[in-house]
């Protein structure tokens, strides 16, 4: 589904097929708002959908590696072949080390990982982490985020604030927008328990 796809059903909802209410611009700019709060929901909560995958390999005597350009946090990197996971070091723990195996540990500075000790060979390596989502770069032919999952979400949460919109206050959207969060992790969030305080639509 696309952005352009998305919107539709939610004129339907509006009943605004026509466009006369609600421009384009108008909608996308709920829209990227919904789909930029839940990409924070599923980092906080450590919900697995939210999480990248980037695949890349070692060169030999190469200490840093750019990470991905949607890069928002990591998750874990590991050595294929081996599926060991390299231990992350802060600054302080990394500028102590002393004799470290090769490509056992790492760290992240600006926007390079660094391996220590440094890489002799080859190696395959996975980093997992999560992206950030830039809703400015969301148009109408884009496809809708998170592969579609959560697009009926989204587009309860932009009918809603735009039903609302006359009676829209801070308070209204900070309302709608937990409650589209709750939505999300009663659906998604296997992994840990969450207490979920208010329900709303969707429900």
């Amino acid at each position: 589904m696309t952005i352009a796809d998305l919107l539709d059903e939610i004129r339907l909802e509006l009943t605004d097929e026509l466009k006369t209410r609600w421009s384009d611009e108008q909608m996308l700019k709920i829209v990227a708002k919904g789909y930029r709060r839940l990409s924070h929901v599923l980092y906080r909560n450590d919900v697995e959908l939210g999480r990248a995958v980037h695949r890349f390999e070692t060169e030999a005597g190469r200490e840093d590696y750019p990470l991905p350009s949607d890069f928002m946090a990591d998750y874990g990197l590991y050595r294929d072949g081996t599926n060991t996971k390299l231990a992350k070091q802060s600054d302080d723990s990394w500028e102590q080390l002393t004799a470290p195996g090769e490509a056992s540990v790492w760290l992240i500075r600006g926007d390079n990982l660094y391996l220590a000790g440094t890489p002799g060979a080859a190696y395959g390596m996975t980093l997992l982490y999560w992206p950030l989502l830039d809703a400015t770069l969301l148009d109408l032919d884009s496809p809708t985020p998170f592969n579609g999952k959560l697009d009926d979400l989204v587009a309860e949460y932009a009918a809603l604030r735009l039903k609302n919109i006359d009676e829209m206050d801070v308070s209204l959207d900070t309302q709608l927008l937990q409650e589209l969060e709750n939505n999300l992790l009663n659906t998604y969030s296997a992994i840990s328990p969450v207490t979920v305080t208010r329900r709303g639509w969707l429900t």
